[in-house]
């Protein structure tokens, strides 16, 4: 990512000028910090089956990226304008398949729990 952008980690906030979507990148580190952080929660098996991004990982442990940032994509209002447009469709077509997906997925588990005995 520094790379395509022309900066190094020393001035990667000059990124920012080109896409200001660049300035909430969290480094490395801080994905590594949501791992461990997962790894020593002695209650980690009351997250089984979720996905978890970053942010809300660091929302909800505490840690912070080597800078005291913590990015939050979750939080962000994204600013399209700097893609082109095929992107976005390619983002948006993504989207609706990962939504109709998850549509199935849920449509498949009621099925399977509405055959559950009842209390």
């Amino acid at each position: 990512m520094l790379q395509g952008f022309g900066v190094t980690e020393a001035n990667w906030r000059d990124a920012g000028k080109k896409d200001p979507n660049f300035l909430e990148s969290e480094s490395p580190l801080y994905v590594g910090r949501a791992v461990a952080a997962l790894a020593g929660d002695p209650k980690i098996l009351e997250q089984t089956g979720q996905l978890l991004s970053s942010w809300e990982v660091a929302r909800r442990y505490g840690f912070t990226d080597y800078d005291g940032r913590r990015p939050d994509w979750g939080n962000l209002s994204i600013n399209w304008s700097g893609l082109p447009p095929p992107m976005v469709e390619l983002f948006r077509t993504g989207t609706a398949l990962q939504l109709a997906w998850l549509a199935t997925q849920a449509d498949r588990t009621r099925r399977f729990f509405d055959k559950l005995p009842q209390k």
